[in-house]
């Protein structure tokens, strides 16, 4: 009988009228948690999915029931590809997983969450997730990005868990013990203060003492087993076929393994539920505690338990690996975890794998780790495979997997990629794989050939690459043509994404930030209709966020960033994410912000797997703190490490910034020899050296200015003022105007402190009367000083005097210049 829970129903019903939301049922074994979450879900009008995990459960355990749920429930179709690219892993019911490079757990992950809340939109739903203290971290990562991402109204997430666990955004919920008399209602009875004081008040216990009657069980388990001691035989049997079964027993299941026909089987089951030892539970069975489940399974013996399994295995073809295993059948185990695609229960089973199906075994298991987001273990899992494979062509196939693994976790793999080249010179994947790969680490020549040579094999995301290289020459319309050309002839979604992502890239790095802009927001948008938002959309969001930081538009990157973030993308992923970020944060002076985000990204890039330019932008970040900070031992150290460890002369975008970081922290005055400068931006930035050097400021200021960069401009136009204090009112008013509309609040200093210096005012008015003003105006039309006089009818000597004024309090040489720095400024 259930009692009580007001106060907890309430708190579910309140969640339920908020979706969507989450809630975390806490509490000890026994206590009602499950009980609680059933009888609310019988009040709602809503679509239950229920699942839970076990001791030891595999992968995603938790979520499997609920995920078939759903798709018997309103198909696949739901999801891009039918579930073929995620979904397939779980449900082997929807074929065979359809292999998509580099996408490793995000594309499940997607898959689910699309899955969820279309699912949401033809009925709402509250999904069950019990025993979630049992739960790999795999099914809590799932868990967690489905709680951050869930925007859908009429998704209610209902989690168990005898411990508290972290849930990003979900309610915890705590379940007390029954008050006394609760008890007593429960019960039906008013003696029941000795049952209150031996149960404390934990409802399962409260059941099995009142069954116990007057005898004293002298364990828990006996306190558990007292309802099945009044079994008959055959029920008692079922009872232990149903504790050897799982956690819950579909009928047929209990049926074929107990060998009883529907009236016996009926006929036991009746006592064993009139006592609530088990549950009926749609078209199958559950017990009503794990504990029950536990207390029954050890009082088997060990031959009963091997019998057993040994026929659950044989009435239960989707759980026999695990069955046969427990069984001792190791062969029939390996054989039932080879069909189910079991890869790691297979490797436990590694004596009974023949030895030519090695390397093959290992292969699948690489990419099953590489799915459930444990890139490290399919690095492990890809390297024992080629340790074990004597077949070149194979051998070639699994050093392209691992190099994909290492850009992912952001290590070296060009070399793994040549080798997988030599051994398979006709293979078209590795030789686009290794054209690509070559050109971040800036070897052009070699990669435009491997790029051609792959292409004429029908490697169609080569085109990429090609673009790339064409654009580094300096044709951005041809480079976009051949983006274009890669989008329409790609044969999966995952190229024609990568294909915004370079255009994107190569577009900011030639400074054309809105062109960037663009490309990057079609291919987000594209992402996300193909289920992709969490991998390659990651991706495009940092190329989206790069443009929108260089345009001065922070509030909009971090926006961007933080959205890309919270999906839980892959390491390298978010490390560029985060760099980013971090750039953001110091352009705006938040340095304690910006460190921590630099301590964050440094690991996400252990090695080149994008390059010099790759591997360069974390020293970029961290030089860029220390000079904020006014460290300039630290910054002078940065700029060392850059200058010895790296060679520049293969860095497209990071050289010149490092070398403008090495000239502001004193260590360099002049640029190594062979540093290119291809772009806008890099001739910026070089002007900018030489500016630190010792060079004019000015072309630095006009640079800056073509490309389109504020805050940048900002501080060249402060550094122009210090060279030239008689001229400085200009260039600070501008700077100054500049720093308040970013909210650059380093920049506001620089320009406050050089307006000190050179005694120059940054009032709105910059000093000007109004008469002046008007002047200025008249000035700005093209008026000589004769035809101010006539039009303000003053003298043209007294005309004269408030133009000299004029170009004095602004800072400027003549006449032209004035009108230009009011127009900039707003004066007019």
């Amino acid at each position: 009988m259930f009692v009580g829970r007001e106060t907890e129903l309430a708190a579910l019903a309140a969640a339920w009228a908020r979706t969507p939301a989450a809630m975390l049922v806490v509490g000890e074994a026994g206590i009602g948690k499950s009980r609680l979450v059933a009888e609310f879900t019988a009040t709602v009008g809503a679509l239950v999915a229920e699942g839970g995990a076990d001791p030891g459960s595999t992968a995603y355990a938790p979520f499997v029931p609920v995920l078939r749920r759903l798709v018997r429930e309103y198909g696949p179709e739901l999801v891009p590809g039918g579930g073929r690219w995620g979904l397939a892993r779980l449900l082997p019911e929807l074929g065979e997983a359809d292999e998509q490079p580099g996408l490793g757990r995000a594309r499940l992950f997607e898959e689910v969450l699309l899955l969820v809340e279309r699912a949401a939109e033809r009925r709402p739903l509250v999904l069950v997730l019990e025993d979630l203290h049992w739960a790999d971290q795999a099914s809590r990562d799932l868990l967690a990005f489905l709680l951050r991402n869930l925007m859908r109204p009429g998704v209610l997430v209902v989690a168990t868990s005898r411990e508290p666990l972290r849930l990003p955004g979900a309610q915890t919920l705590r379940v007390p013990p029954l008050r006394p008399e609760e008890v007593a209602r429960m019960l039906g009875r008013s003696d029941v203060e000795l049952i209150v004081a031996r149960s404390e008040g934990n409802p399962l216990f409260v059941e099995a003492l009142a069954d116990a009657g007057t005898a004293t069980p002298a364990s828990l388990r006996e306190l558990l087993l007292a309802g099945a001691e009044r079994l008959g035989r055959t029920s008692l049997d079922v009872l232990r076929t149903a504790a050897v079964a799982g956690r819950r027993t579909p009928h047929e299941v209990l049926r074929a393994v107990a060998g009883l026909d529907d009236l016996a089987l009926d006929e036991a089951l009746r006592p064993i539920v009139r006592v609530r030892l088990l549950l009926v539970d749609g078209d199958g069975y559950v017990f009503r505690h794990a504990l029950i489940r536990d207390a029954v399974y050890d009082d088997l013996l060990p031959g009963e338990r091997r019998r057993l399994h040994a026929r659950c295995a044989e009435a239960w073809p989707d759980l026999a690996a695990d069955h046969w295993h427990a069984a001792g059948d190791r062969p029939r185990a390996y054989a039932a975890a080879r069909r189910a695609r079991r890869w790691e229960r297979v490797l436990e089973l590694w004596d009974q794998v023949p030895a030519g199906e090695r390397a093959g075994v290992l292969e699948l298991a690489a990419r099953d780790a590489l799915h459930a987001g444990d890139a490290e273990r399919a690095e492990e899992l890809a390297s024992r495979a080629l340790d074990e494979t004597g077949d070149p062509l194979r051998a070639a196939h699994l050093l392209e997997l691992r190099a994909g693994v290492r850009d992912l976790l952001g290590e070296e793999s060009l070399n793994d990629l040549r080798e997988a080249v030599r051994l398979a010179p006709r293979e078209a994947r590795p030789i686009g794989a290794l054209a690509g790969t070559l050109h971040w680490n800036g070897q052009d020549d070699e990669a435009r050939a491997l790029a051609h040579q792959a292409r004429a094999l029908g490697d169609t995301r080569s085109l990429v690459t090609l673009a790339a290289l064409t654009a580094l020459e300096g044709d951005l319309d041809a480079a976009s043509a051949l983006f274009t050309e890669a989008r329409a002839a790609a044969s999966d979604d995952d190229t024609r994404l990568v294909a915004y992502a370079s255009e994107a890239d190569v577009l900011e790095a030639a400074g054309e930030h809105a062109r960037a802009e663009e490309v990057a927001r079609r291919g987000m948008a594209q992402a996300r209709r193909v289920g992709m938002a969490r991998s390659r959309g990651a991706h495009i969001a940092a190329n989206l966020a790069e443009p929108l930081c260089s345009l001065g538009r922070w509030k909009e990157a971090r926006e961007v960033v933080q959205t890309a973030l919270a999906l839980d993308p892959p390491p390298i992923h978010r490390a560029w994410l985060l760099l980013v970020l971090g750039t953001v944060a110091v352009c705006e002076g938040s340095l304690k912000e910006a460190a921590g985000i630099a301590r964050q990204a440094r690991p996400l890039m252990r090695g080149r797997s994008r390059g010099y330019d790759s591997c360069l932008e974390p020293d970029l970040l961290e030089g860029g703190i220390a000079l904020a900070e006014g460290d300039l031992e630290r910054a002078a150290l940065l700029a060392d490490h850059a200058l010895t460890a790296h060679d520049l002369t293969l860095s497209r975008r990071y050289a010149w910034p490092l070398l403008v970081v090495a000239a502001q922290a004193g260590r360099i005055r002049r640029a190594p020899d062979g540093i290119s400068t291809i772009g806008r931006v890099q001739e910026a930035h070089r002007s900018t050296f030489e500016a630190e050097c010792g060079g004019s400021w000015e072309p630095a200021v006009a640079a800056w200015r073509a490309v389109g960069q504020p805050y940048a401009l900002g501080r060249a136009l402060v550094r122009a003022a210090e060279q030239d204090p008689d001229r400085a009112g200009g260039p600070l008013r501008e700077a100054a105007s500049i720093a308040a509309r970013l909210g650059a609040e380093p920049l506001r200093r620089e320009v406050e402190a050089a307006a000190a210096v050179t005694r120059v005012s940054l009032t709105p008015g910059h000093g000007l009367s109004s008469r002046e003003r008007e002047v200025l105006g008249l000035v700005a039309e093209g008026l000589s000083n004769r035809q101010i006089a006539e039009r303000l009818f003053i003298s043209a000597r007294t005309s004269g005097v408030h133009v000299s004024n004029i170009i004095a309090k602004l800072g400027v040489a003549s006449r032209v210049e004035a009108a230009a720095v009011a127009r900039r400024t707003g004066l007019l």
